[in-house]
Protein backbone atom coordinates (compact mmCIF):
# COMPACT_ATOMS: atom_id res chain seq x y z
CA UNK A 1 0.00 0.00 0.00
CA UNK A 2 1.10 3.57 -0.41
CA UNK A 3 0.95 6.36 1.78
CA UNK A 4 0.90 9.73 0.84
CA UNK A 5 0.35 8.56 -2.79
CA UNK A 6 -0.60 11.92 -4.36
CA UNK A 7 -1.58 10.91 -7.88
CA UNK A 8 -0.01 8.40 -8.40
CA UNK A 9 3.23 7.89 -9.32
CA UNK A 10 4.84 5.48 -7.25
CA UNK A 11 1.78 3.08 -7.18
CA UNK A 12 2.14 3.02 -10.90
CA UNK A 13 5.69 2.10 -10.97
CA UNK A 14 5.16 -0.42 -8.49
CA UNK A 15 2.46 -2.17 -10.16
CA UNK A 16 4.76 -2.35 -13.60
CA UNK A 17 6.99 -3.68 -11.49
CA UNK A 18 4.50 -6.49 -10.65
CA UNK A 19 3.37 -5.36 -7.17
CA UNK A 20 -0.44 -5.31 -6.31
CA UNK A 21 -1.41 -2.00 -4.61
CA UNK A 22 -4.44 -2.69 -2.39
CA UNK A 23 -4.45 0.76 -0.53
CA UNK A 24 -3.66 4.04 -1.18
CA UNK A 25 -3.85 7.26 1.00
CA UNK A 26 -3.72 11.11 0.76
CA UNK A 27 -4.76 14.52 1.87
CA UNK A 28 -5.55 16.01 -1.27
CA UNK A 29 -9.07 15.37 -2.42
CA UNK A 30 -7.75 16.35 -6.19
CA UNK A 31 -4.81 14.05 -6.46
CA UNK A 32 -7.01 11.10 -4.73
CA UNK A 33 -9.39 11.51 -7.40
CA UNK A 34 -6.87 11.74 -10.28
CA UNK A 35 -5.65 8.47 -8.83
CA UNK A 36 -8.45 6.69 -8.57
CA UNK A 37 -8.98 7.89 -12.28
CA UNK A 38 -6.35 6.54 -13.87
CA UNK A 39 -5.14 3.62 -11.78
CA UNK A 40 -7.80 2.04 -9.60
CA UNK A 41 -10.60 2.94 -7.41
CA UNK A 42 -8.58 1.98 -3.99
CA UNK A 43 -7.07 5.61 -2.94
CA UNK A 44 -8.82 7.10 -0.02
CA UNK A 45 -8.58 10.95 1.13
CA UNK A 46 -6.99 10.37 4.58
CA UNK A 47 -5.03 12.70 7.00
CA UNK A 48 -1.82 10.31 7.79
CA UNK A 49 -0.77 13.03 10.76
CA UNK A 50 -3.79 11.10 12.07
CA UNK A 51 -1.96 8.16 13.17
CA UNK A 52 -4.34 6.52 15.23
CA UNK A 53 -7.08 7.03 12.83
CA UNK A 54 -5.26 4.59 10.44
CA UNK A 55 -3.36 2.11 11.71
CA UNK A 56 -6.43 -0.35 12.56
CA UNK A 57 -7.05 -0.22 8.92
CA UNK A 58 -3.17 -1.24 8.09
CA UNK A 59 -2.84 -3.27 10.09
CA UNK A 60 -6.33 -5.63 9.44
CA UNK A 61 -4.40 -5.72 5.60
CA UNK A 62 -1.52 -6.18 6.98
CA UNK A 63 0.77 -5.38 3.85
CA UNK A 64 3.52 -7.16 2.24
CA UNK A 65 5.24 -3.33 2.01
CA UNK A 66 4.43 0.01 2.65
CA UNK A 67 5.75 2.50 0.11
CA UNK A 68 5.09 6.43 0.43
CA UNK A 69 6.74 9.99 -0.23
CA UNK A 70 6.17 12.43 3.09
CA UNK A 71 5.69 15.42 1.70
CA UNK A 72 9.35 17.03 1.02
CA UNK A 73 8.42 20.98 1.65
CA UNK A 74 10.31 21.43 4.71
CA UNK A 75 13.28 20.05 3.29
CA UNK A 76 13.22 21.13 -0.62
CA UNK A 77 16.02 23.56 -1.82
CA UNK A 78 13.09 25.45 -3.56
CA UNK A 79 12.02 25.89 0.05
CA UNK A 80 12.56 27.49 3.37
CA UNK A 81 14.15 24.28 4.82
CA UNK A 82 12.70 24.72 8.15
CA UNK A 83 11.91 21.24 9.37
CA UNK A 84 7.78 21.86 10.64
CA UNK A 85 4.38 20.44 10.24
CA UNK A 86 5.51 18.82 6.97
CA UNK A 87 8.70 17.08 7.96
CA UNK A 88 6.73 15.02 10.92
CA UNK A 89 4.89 13.62 8.38
CA UNK A 90 8.28 11.81 7.61
CA UNK A 91 7.79 10.78 11.45
CA UNK A 92 4.20 9.57 11.03
CA UNK A 93 5.65 7.31 8.11
CA UNK A 94 8.50 5.73 9.83
CA UNK A 95 5.69 5.29 12.92
CA UNK A 96 2.97 3.61 11.21
CA UNK A 97 5.56 1.33 9.21
CA UNK A 98 7.42 0.31 13.07
CA UNK A 99 3.58 -0.47 14.00
CA UNK A 100 2.43 -2.45 10.95
CA UNK A 101 5.98 -3.88 10.45
CA UNK A 102 5.61 -4.95 6.45
CA UNK A 103 8.37 -7.13 5.53
CA UNK A 104 9.66 -3.95 3.03
CA UNK A 105 9.15 -0.35 3.13
CA UNK A 106 10.09 2.10 0.25
CA UNK A 107 10.52 5.35 1.40
CA UNK A 108 11.17 8.64 -1.25
CA UNK A 109 12.45 12.39 -0.62
CA UNK A 110 14.48 15.06 -1.38
CA UNK A 111 17.95 14.62 -0.69
CA UNK A 112 18.60 17.13 1.89
CA UNK A 113 15.80 15.57 3.99
CA UNK A 114 18.76 12.98 4.71
CA UNK A 115 20.70 15.74 6.73
CA UNK A 116 17.65 16.78 8.65
CA UNK A 117 17.17 15.80 12.27
CA UNK A 118 13.01 14.47 11.46
CA UNK A 119 14.80 11.53 9.00
CA UNK A 120 17.77 10.84 12.13
CA UNK A 121 14.39 10.22 14.55
CA UNK A 122 12.18 8.51 11.81
CA UNK A 123 15.68 5.99 10.84
CA UNK A 124 15.98 5.32 14.58
CA UNK A 125 12.13 4.54 15.40
CA UNK A 126 12.72 2.00 11.89
CA UNK A 127 15.94 1.18 12.82
CA UNK A 128 14.52 -0.13 16.43
CA UNK A 129 11.67 -1.63 14.87
CA UNK A 130 13.98 -4.23 13.31
CA UNK A 131 14.44 -2.70 9.70
CA UNK A 132 18.04 -2.79 7.75
CA UNK A 133 17.85 0.26 6.01
CA UNK A 134 19.50 1.18 2.55
CA UNK A 135 19.57 4.98 1.54
CA UNK A 136 20.30 5.83 -1.78
CA UNK A 137 20.31 9.15 -3.80
CA UNK A 138 18.93 8.47 -7.63
CA UNK A 139 19.34 10.75 -10.43
CA UNK A 140 16.32 10.16 -12.39
CA UNK A 141 17.60 10.56 -15.79
CA UNK A 142 19.63 7.14 -14.75
CA UNK A 143 16.18 5.18 -14.47
CA UNK A 144 14.06 5.98 -17.62
CA UNK A 145 13.32 9.51 -16.74
CA UNK A 146 14.55 12.26 -18.90
CA UNK A 147 15.31 14.78 -15.84
CA UNK A 148 18.10 15.93 -13.89
CA UNK A 149 15.91 15.11 -10.88
CA UNK A 150 17.70 13.93 -7.75
CA UNK A 151 15.59 11.99 -5.11
CA UNK A 152 16.74 10.36 -1.57
CA UNK A 153 15.36 6.50 -1.48
CA UNK A 154 15.23 5.04 1.56
CA UNK A 155 14.25 0.81 1.41
CA UNK A 156 13.97 -1.09 4.49
CA UNK A 157 13.48 -5.28 5.23
CA UNK A 158 12.90 -6.46 8.41
CA UNK A 159 15.31 -8.50 9.54
CA UNK A 160 18.52 -7.07 7.31
CA UNK A 161 21.81 -5.60 7.24
CA UNK A 162 22.33 -1.62 6.32
CA UNK A 163 23.32 -1.31 2.73
CA UNK A 164 21.50 -4.44 1.66
CA UNK A 165 20.09 -3.42 -1.40
CA UNK A 166 22.51 -0.56 -2.59
CA UNK A 167 24.64 -2.59 -5.11
CA UNK A 168 21.30 -3.83 -6.82
CA UNK A 169 19.62 -0.23 -7.32
CA UNK A 170 23.17 1.22 -8.45
CA UNK A 171 23.21 -1.82 -11.17
CA UNK A 172 19.65 -1.08 -12.03
CA UNK A 173 21.32 2.71 -13.17
CA UNK A 174 21.85 2.79 -17.06
CA UNK A 175 25.23 4.39 -17.95
CA UNK A 176 24.09 7.38 -19.64
CA UNK A 177 21.77 9.40 -18.52
CA UNK A 178 18.33 9.89 -20.51
CA UNK A 179 17.78 12.93 -22.85
CA UNK A 180 14.67 14.99 -23.66
CA UNK A 181 15.66 13.46 -27.58
CA UNK A 182 15.48 10.10 -25.94
CA UNK A 183 11.56 10.47 -25.23
CA UNK A 184 10.84 13.00 -27.82
CA UNK A 185 12.85 11.98 -30.49
CA UNK A 186 10.41 10.62 -32.95
CA UNK A 187 8.50 13.63 -32.97
CA UNK A 188 5.73 11.21 -32.02
CA UNK A 189 4.60 8.86 -29.16
CA UNK A 190 3.75 5.78 -30.39
CA UNK A 191 0.25 5.06 -30.65
CA UNK A 192 -2.04 1.79 -31.21
CA UNK A 193 -5.03 2.16 -32.32
CA UNK A 194 -8.04 0.06 -31.22
CA UNK A 195 -11.39 1.07 -32.50
CA UNK A 196 -13.50 1.77 -29.64
CA UNK A 197 -17.17 0.64 -29.20
CA UNK A 198 -19.13 3.77 -28.39
CA UNK A 199 -17.98 7.15 -28.98
CA UNK A 200 -17.37 7.97 -25.08
CA UNK A 201 -14.47 5.40 -25.24
CA UNK A 202 -11.00 6.72 -26.53
CA UNK A 203 -9.17 4.21 -29.51
CA UNK A 204 -5.68 5.57 -29.47
CA UNK A 205 -3.43 3.58 -26.51
CA UNK A 206 -0.34 3.78 -25.57
CA UNK A 207 2.19 0.65 -25.42
CA UNK A 208 3.08 1.73 -21.88
CA UNK A 209 -0.29 0.70 -20.55
CA UNK A 210 -2.45 -2.67 -21.31
CA UNK A 211 -4.56 -2.72 -24.06
CA UNK A 212 -8.54 -2.74 -23.86
CA UNK A 213 -10.45 -6.15 -24.43
CA UNK A 214 -9.36 -7.51 -27.90
CA UNK A 215 -12.32 -8.04 -29.77
CA UNK A 216 -12.97 -9.32 -33.64
CA UNK A 217 -13.10 -6.12 -35.03
CA UNK A 218 -10.05 -4.68 -33.01
CA UNK A 219 -7.12 -5.23 -35.60
CA UNK A 220 -7.25 -1.59 -37.59
CA UNK A 221 -4.65 -0.17 -39.17
CA UNK A 222 -4.19 3.99 -37.48
CA UNK A 223 -6.24 5.75 -39.34
CA UNK A 224 -5.34 8.86 -42.08
CA UNK A 225 -7.87 10.89 -39.55
CA UNK A 226 -5.01 10.59 -36.58
CA UNK A 227 -3.01 13.51 -36.21
CA UNK A 228 0.26 13.44 -34.18
CA UNK A 229 1.12 15.93 -31.29
CA UNK A 230 2.17 18.73 -32.97
CA UNK A 231 4.09 19.82 -29.52
CA UNK A 232 7.06 17.44 -29.72
CA UNK A 233 7.33 17.77 -33.35
CA UNK A 234 8.19 21.76 -32.40
CA UNK A 235 10.10 20.75 -29.33
CA UNK A 236 12.45 18.37 -31.75
CA UNK A 237 12.74 20.91 -34.54
CA UNK A 238 13.59 23.91 -32.15
CA UNK A 239 15.75 21.73 -30.09
CA UNK A 240 16.26 23.78 -26.96
CA UNK A 241 13.32 23.92 -24.26
CA UNK A 242 13.14 26.91 -21.17
CA UNK A 243 12.98 25.59 -17.25
CA UNK A 244 12.60 28.62 -15.00
CA UNK A 245 15.31 27.71 -12.78
CA UNK A 246 15.03 27.73 -9.24
CA UNK A 247 18.08 28.93 -7.40
CA UNK A 248 19.91 31.16 -10.26
CA UNK A 249 20.42 28.14 -12.54
CA UNK A 250 20.81 28.11 -16.11
CA UNK A 251 16.98 28.29 -17.58
CA UNK A 252 17.63 27.04 -21.09
CA UNK A 253 18.47 23.17 -21.91
CA UNK A 254 19.07 21.58 -25.01
CA UNK A 255 16.89 18.38 -25.85
CA UNK A 256 20.24 16.70 -25.96
CA UNK A 257 20.31 16.07 -22.05
CA UNK A 258 18.13 15.61 -19.29
CA UNK A 259 14.86 18.16 -18.49
CA UNK A 260 15.70 20.08 -14.93
CA UNK A 261 13.87 19.02 -11.76
CA UNK A 262 9.86 19.31 -12.66
CA UNK A 263 8.81 21.88 -10.37
CA UNK A 264 4.98 23.45 -10.23
CA UNK A 265 6.22 26.47 -12.47
CA UNK A 266 7.70 24.32 -14.94
CA UNK A 267 5.22 25.64 -17.68
CA UNK A 268 5.94 29.15 -17.14
CA UNK A 269 7.77 31.10 -20.32
CA UNK A 270 10.96 33.23 -19.62
CA UNK A 271 9.73 36.79 -17.70
CA UNK A 272 10.91 40.07 -18.28
CA UNK A 273 13.95 39.49 -15.59
CA UNK A 274 15.38 36.30 -17.07
CA UNK A 275 15.56 37.79 -20.69
CA UNK A 276 17.13 41.00 -19.37
CA UNK A 277 19.54 38.68 -17.34
CA UNK A 278 20.17 35.47 -19.03
CA UNK A 279 22.39 32.68 -17.41
CA UNK A 280 26.01 32.85 -19.12
CA UNK A 281 26.21 28.88 -19.87
CA UNK A 282 22.72 29.17 -21.44
CA UNK A 283 23.46 28.18 -25.17
CA UNK A 284 20.42 30.38 -26.92
CA UNK A 285 18.53 33.38 -25.96
CA UNK A 286 15.78 31.96 -23.69
CA UNK A 287 12.89 33.96 -26.05
CA UNK A 288 13.68 31.54 -28.68
CA UNK A 289 13.12 28.37 -27.81
CA UNK A 290 10.15 26.13 -26.39
CA UNK A 291 8.18 25.85 -22.88
CA UNK A 292 6.91 22.22 -22.41
CA UNK A 293 3.36 21.90 -22.39
CA UNK A 294 1.22 20.26 -20.04
CA UNK A 295 0.81 17.28 -21.48
CA UNK A 296 4.70 17.28 -22.34
CA UNK A 297 5.59 17.59 -18.58
CA UNK A 298 3.32 15.09 -17.52
CA UNK A 299 5.59 12.65 -19.35
CA UNK A 300 8.61 14.07 -18.85
CA UNK A 301 7.86 12.93 -15.03
CA UNK A 302 7.17 9.42 -16.55
CA UNK A 303 3.10 9.31 -16.46
CA UNK A 304 2.40 7.59 -20.23
CA UNK A 305 0.26 9.90 -22.29
CA UNK A 306 -3.06 8.08 -21.82
CA UNK A 307 -2.61 9.89 -18.48
CA UNK A 308 -5.66 11.71 -17.93
CA UNK A 309 -5.60 14.80 -15.93
CA UNK A 310 -8.68 16.55 -14.19
CA UNK A 311 -8.30 19.34 -12.01
CA UNK A 312 -10.49 22.86 -11.53
CA UNK A 313 -6.92 24.77 -12.08
CA UNK A 314 -4.18 24.29 -14.38
CA UNK A 315 -1.79 25.14 -11.06
CA UNK A 316 -2.99 22.11 -9.08
CA UNK A 317 -2.24 19.50 -12.36
CA UNK A 318 1.28 21.00 -12.61
CA UNK A 319 1.63 20.50 -8.70
CA UNK A 320 0.37 16.81 -8.84
CA UNK A 321 3.02 16.23 -11.44
CA UNK A 322 5.83 17.97 -10.17
CA UNK A 323 4.71 16.02 -6.46
CA UNK A 324 4.82 12.51 -8.25
CA UNK A 325 7.41 10.04 -8.02
CA UNK A 326 8.37 9.44 -11.50
CA UNK A 327 7.18 5.73 -12.35
CA UNK A 328 10.24 4.71 -14.31
CA UNK A 329 12.18 5.05 -11.26
CA UNK A 330 9.73 3.29 -8.99
CA UNK A 331 9.34 0.67 -11.32
CA UNK A 332 13.62 0.07 -11.06
CA UNK A 333 12.93 0.17 -7.30
CA UNK A 334 10.30 -2.15 -7.22
CA UNK A 335 12.25 -4.44 -9.63
CA UNK A 336 15.20 -4.35 -7.08
CA UNK A 337 13.12 -5.67 -4.41
CA UNK A 338 10.94 -8.23 -6.11
CA UNK A 339 14.20 -9.43 -7.17
CA UNK A 340 15.88 -9.87 -4.11
CA UNK A 341 12.23 -11.50 -2.40
CA UNK A 342 12.43 -13.86 -5.00
CA UNK A 343 16.36 -14.13 -4.45
CA UNK A 344 17.31 -13.74 -8.50
CA UNK A 345 19.70 -11.24 -6.47
CA UNK A 346 22.71 -10.90 -4.28
CA UNK A 347 24.48 -8.25 -2.51
CA UNK A 348 27.47 -7.00 -4.08
CA UNK A 349 30.63 -7.08 -1.56
CA UNK A 350 31.65 -4.39 -1.72
CA UNK A 351 34.89 -1.97 0.00
CA UNK A 352 38.10 -3.00 0.41
CA UNK A 353 37.30 -6.54 2.05
CA UNK A 354 40.35 -8.05 -0.37
CA UNK A 355 42.88 -5.93 1.71
CA UNK A 356 41.52 -6.69 4.68
CA UNK A 357 41.65 -10.06 4.87
CA UNK A 358 45.38 -9.48 3.43
CA UNK A 359 46.02 -7.44 6.47
CA UNK A 360 45.24 -9.96 8.93
CA UNK A 361 47.98 -12.48 7.50
CA UNK A 362 46.16 -13.97 4.48
CA UNK A 363 47.37 -14.39 1.40
CA UNK A 364 46.04 -12.67 -1.83
CA UNK A 365 44.56 -15.70 -3.42
CA UNK A 366 43.51 -17.10 -0.09
CA UNK A 367 41.52 -13.67 0.28
CA UNK A 368 39.90 -14.13 -3.44
CA UNK A 369 38.92 -17.51 -2.59
CA UNK A 370 37.20 -16.07 1.09
CA UNK A 371 35.52 -13.18 -0.81
CA UNK A 372 34.31 -16.16 -3.49
CA UNK A 373 33.01 -18.00 -1.01
CA UNK A 374 30.85 -15.30 0.80
CA UNK A 375 29.12 -14.42 -2.49
CA UNK A 376 28.23 -18.31 -2.79
CA UNK A 377 26.94 -18.42 1.26
CA UNK A 378 24.65 -15.60 0.30
CA UNK A 379 23.18 -16.55 -2.91
CA UNK A 380 22.22 -20.06 -0.95
CA UNK A 381 20.64 -17.30 1.40
CA UNK A 382 18.81 -16.10 -1.79
CA UNK A 383 20.72 -12.79 -1.52
CA UNK A 384 19.28 -12.09 1.97
CA UNK A 385 21.80 -10.36 4.91
CA UNK A 386 21.15 -10.26 8.56
CA UNK A 387 21.59 -8.19 11.11
CA UNK A 388 22.34 -11.09 13.68
CA UNK A 389 25.29 -13.46 12.69
CA UNK A 390 24.39 -16.23 14.56
CA UNK A 391 20.75 -16.27 12.64
CA UNK A 392 22.56 -15.74 9.61
CA UNK A 393 24.38 -19.16 10.24
CA UNK A 394 21.27 -20.97 11.31
CA UNK A 395 19.42 -20.02 7.81
CA UNK A 396 22.29 -21.20 5.68
CA UNK A 397 22.44 -24.24 8.15
CA UNK A 398 18.77 -24.73 7.26
CA UNK A 399 18.96 -24.71 3.32
CA UNK A 400 18.82 -28.19 1.66
CA UNK A 401 21.57 -27.49 -1.06
CA UNK A 402 23.95 -25.82 2.26
CA UNK A 403 23.22 -29.44 4.00
CA UNK A 404 24.03 -31.43 0.48
CA UNK A 405 27.62 -29.87 0.90
CA UNK A 406 30.63 -31.61 2.54
CA UNK A 407 31.27 -31.66 5.70
CA UNK A 408 34.73 -29.34 4.96
CA UNK A 409 33.43 -26.60 2.33
CA UNK A 410 30.24 -26.88 4.76
CA UNK A 411 32.46 -25.25 7.23
CA UNK A 412 34.58 -22.88 4.96
CA UNK A 413 31.51 -21.00 3.72
CA UNK A 414 30.58 -20.05 7.83
CA UNK A 415 34.09 -18.82 8.10
CA UNK A 416 33.38 -16.94 5.26
CA UNK A 417 30.23 -15.39 6.47
CA UNK A 418 31.47 -15.04 9.58
CA UNK A 419 34.74 -12.91 8.14
CA UNK A 420 32.45 -10.62 5.99
CA UNK A 421 30.31 -9.90 8.81
CA UNK A 422 33.58 -8.99 11.21
CA UNK A 423 34.80 -6.64 8.16
CA UNK A 424 31.66 -5.25 8.17
CA UNK A 425 31.19 -4.66 11.66
CA UNK A 426 34.20 -2.81 11.85
CA UNK A 427 33.19 -0.55 8.91
CA UNK A 428 30.24 0.69 10.46
CA UNK A 429 31.65 1.02 14.23
CA UNK A 430 34.54 3.45 12.04
CA UNK A 431 31.36 5.04 11.01
CA UNK A 432 29.93 5.80 14.48
CA UNK A 433 33.13 7.09 15.31
CA UNK A 434 33.92 9.51 12.98
CA UNK A 435 29.90 10.58 13.00
CA UNK A 436 30.30 11.31 17.04
CA UNK A 437 34.01 13.17 16.37
CA UNK A 438 32.07 15.08 14.15
CA UNK A 439 28.95 16.32 15.90
CA UNK A 440 31.12 18.78 18.02
CA UNK A 441 32.45 20.51 15.26
CA UNK A 442 29.04 20.36 13.24
CA UNK A 443 27.40 22.32 16.85
CA UNK A 444 30.51 24.79 16.84
CA UNK A 445 29.35 25.88 13.23
CA UNK A 446 25.57 25.69 14.07
CA UNK A 447 26.41 28.09 17.07
CA UNK A 448 28.89 30.47 14.64
CA UNK A 449 26.01 30.86 12.33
Amino acid sequence: MELFCGAGGMSLGLKQAGFEIVNAYDAWPVAVENYNRNISSHAKVTDLGDILSVVPELLRLAPDMIAGGPPCQDYSSAGRREEADNAKLTLAFAILVATVRPAWFVMENVTNAAKSSTWQEARKILKAAGYGITESKLDASRYGVPQSRRRLFVIGRQGERDGFLASSIAAAAAPQPMSLRDLFGEATPAAIYFPATSEARRSIWSPDEPAPTIRERSIRPLPVSYRPHPDDAALVENGFVYARPVRAGRGVRSIDEPYPTVTRTASERPGPKYLSSPHPADPVAASSTVVLSIDQISRVQGFPASWQWRASAKRDVLQMIANAVPAPVAFAIGRAILDREEGKSAPAIEGRFLDWLVRRGRSRQSARNVKSLAGRARRLLDGKTFSVQALELAALESVEEFKAIKRNPQSDLRQALRLLAEYQTEGQQRQKRSQIAAQPIDEELRKAA
